[in-house]
């Protein structure tokens, strides 16, 4: 039962059973407007002090939040870390830049890089050039071999046919890998990086050319099949000015001989 004491005449009452106390609903409603100050003015001590907890209750949370940061940042930011992330960065300052992986690399006196990557040149050149008007001829749309009529399944299994029979031959062409790098400073090293470089990105627009799900737009597969051709040429440029064979040992030219006539006494 919630009983109020009237603010005015200090009367007790029941809030749920009477608006106001006795004495308060006997003066009339020319009491009201006082009533409501004088119950305003009530409860502005009690409106002040939850405020003030509520201050307090926040002030707690932002002292516990920045307390839990700063044990977090000690406890992660010691003196032997720091010392240890100093001595680590000075150590890699004195090591200087990364070396390479010379274990990628060819031999300096072999050239079996350079005839390994004019193979695939060639090898790609010819499977572009065999398979050009297939790519160029295919519908755009996705691949279902279940819907549609039978002219639209029977074009769907070829394209799924089509597209096995390509990436077969792009595997088989790369399976002795795409890396015919030379060691940095070594003959023939800056040509190969760009003939490795070009044929690596050949390799990749041919790939992605074909997809398995869909064929893509003609005008698509019209810039990706120049993309690649001109890949193929840049590397073509270079491998053409690089031996093919080690050069050949040259040899003192052996003397005449010439045979003593021996004449009969």
């Amino acid at each position: 039962m919630p009983l109020v004491r009237c603010p005015i005449h200090g009367r007790v009452y029941d809030s749920d059973q009477e608006r106001a106390c006795p004495a308060c609903l006997a003066e009339g409603p020319h009491r009201r407007p006082a009533f409501a100050q004088a119950r305003k003015e009530a409860s502005a001590p009690e409106e002040a002090a939850r405020r003030g907890r509520l201050t307090l209750l926040v002030l707690l949370l932002v002292m516990t939040l920045a307390g839990a940061a700063a044990y977090l940042y000690l406890t992660s930011h010691t003196a032997e870390k720091r010392a240890q992330t100093v001595y680590d960065s000075l150590r890699a300052v004195a090591a200087g830049p990364r070396r390479p992986d010379t274990s990628l690399f060819a031999a300096t006196n072999d050239l079996t890089p350079i005839r390994r990557a004019r193979s695939l040149k060639a090898t790609l050149d010819a499977l572009v050039r065999s398979n050009r008007a297939t790519i160029l001829g295919m519908a755009t749309g996705p691949i279902d071999t279940t819907a549609g009529d039978r002219a639209a399944q029977r074009r769907a299994k070829q394209y799924a046919a089509f597209v096995r029979r390509w990436h077969a031959s792009l595997d088989a062409a790369t399976r002795n890998g795409t890396d015919f790098r030379y060691a940095p400073g070594v003959q023939y090293s800056l040509q190969m990086d760009q003939a490795t470089n070009s044929l690596g990105a050949a390799v990749a627009v041919l790939n992605d050319m074909v997809p398995h799900e869909s064929v893509k737009l003609r005008a698509t597969r019209q810039a990706d099949l120049t993309a690649a051709m001109g890949y193929l040429s840049s590397a073509g440029t270079v491998l053409t000015n690089l031996p093919a064979t080690s050069a050949p040992v040259s040899r003192p030219a052996r003397r005449p001989t010439t045979r003593r006539s021996s004449t009969r006494r």
